[in-house]
């Protein structure tokens, strides 16, 4: 990224609502349409400790899939913790209390957001026109993208904000806090829908890609929720501390995928039951993101990418993942999980601590 022609986001302090103001038009965010595929090539993008962000293009290079690095540059005086990727627009945010903007298509720095007063701990945009940032100061800011206004300060945790997601259809969005507890946000009014009291804090909350259910992942657990309903209706077990996690869905089916301290990549059904793992890596597994692409033989097929502490980028073929449980016999039990021996399409060594991770399958939009 060009960093000659940086500048700093002009933000009127007293444009700013709460999510107590009355709404207004540019509250709700739009309806995405139906996701494309990559037809050419999808872009990674990692955060690492060392405070340095890379940008890989993913690319068929005839049958072979190729991880060729974009940019790598410094882009933080702290650890990255979140990246995000919206159409041309990606932003990175640390424990520095900055949320940096970028535009992929001009390559260049767009600025920077100074909203939170605390470690950014979660950004996602929806599409390309809206951005929410959230932060350990326990509020989540709206952007919107066209001049970088924040529209919206949520505010409703009493604790720090682990994660945010936002549901497909714009409307929703989830938080799950240090103060134990879930927030159902109604992002057409900008107030509170719910607020649900968790059995621990949660780090993770995912929506599936249809927005029918929502995961949130503990230190060991994951719990799975239906919209609108209070109480999980299942919970999923590990054996070991997890430290990612991710909803999917492979022939109609939904699964959850999460990444762990153990170095494995485990796949869930949504009943709770252990499936499969993989040792996918040589270190704990920091994150995990998935896109769809088109092959080389014309097939449109979804790949998960990890990342790990061990420096690792590594993109894997979902059917690879899942097939096998298909394979496998029926009614097997969670002691019964299948071990994987899968390669990954390919693999970049970026040599640093890895911390997060964001995918896009059509970044220069």
């Amino acid at each position: 990224m060009a960093t000659g022609q940086r500048k700093r986001t002009k933000v009127d302090k007293s444009s700013r609502t709460s999510s107590t103001d009355s709404p207004t038009a540019d509250s709700g965010l739009p309806v995405l349409p139906e996701n494309e595929p990559a037809e050419e090539a999808f872009l990674i993008s990692a955060g690492t400790y060392e405070r340095i962000l890379y940008g890989l293009e993913g690319r068929f290079v005839g049958e072979q899939l190729t991880l060729k690095p974009l940019f790598i540059f410094p882009a933080h005086i702290g650890c990255i913790k979140s990246v995000s990727i919206g159409g041309r627009f990606l932003a990175s945010g640390s424990t520095d209390e900055i949320v940096r903007l970028y535009d992929l298509k001009k390559r260049v720095e767009l600025g920077s957001l100074h909203e939170h007063k605390g470690s950014i701990t979660s950004l996602h945009f929806h599409g390309h026109s809206h951005l929410l940032s959230a932060s350990e100061d326990g509020a989540i800011c709206i952007f919107r993208t066209k001049d970088w206004e924040p529209l919206k300060v949520l505010k409703g945790h009493k604790g720090p904000i682990n994660d945010i997601a936002i549901h497909p259809s714009g409307k929703l969005a989830l938080s799950v806090s240090q103060d134990r507890t879930v927030i159902v946000w109604n992002l057409l009014t900008g107030q509170r829908a719910s607020r649900t009291k968790t059995p621990q804090p949660g780090e993770l909350v995912v929506w599936n890609p249809s927005g029918s259910f929502y995961a949130i992942a503990y230190a060991t657990e994951i719990q799975i929720y239906n919209v609108g309903q209070a109480e999980p209706t299942s919970t999923i077990f590990s054996r070991q501390r997890i430290l990612s996690v991710l909803a999917v869905a492979y022939k109609g089916t939904d699964y959850v995928v999460s990444g762990c301290q153990d170095k494995r990549i485990r796949i869930y059904a949504i009943d709770g039951t252990e499936l499969a793992s993989a040792q996918c890596h040589d270190n704990r597994i920091k994150g995990l993101s998935s896109v769809d692409m088109i092959f080389p033989d014309g097939s449109i097929k979804s790949v998960v990418v990890s990342i790990s502490s061990d420096g690792r980028i590594k993109v894997w073929r979902l059917a690879d993942i899942i097939e096998p449980v298909l394979k496998s016999a029926k009614g097997a039990s969670a002691s019964d999980a299948l071990d994987l021996k899968i390669e990954p399409l390919a693999t970049y060594n970026a040599d640093v601590r890895l911390t997060c991770v964001s995918t896009s399958n059509n970044p220069f939009s």
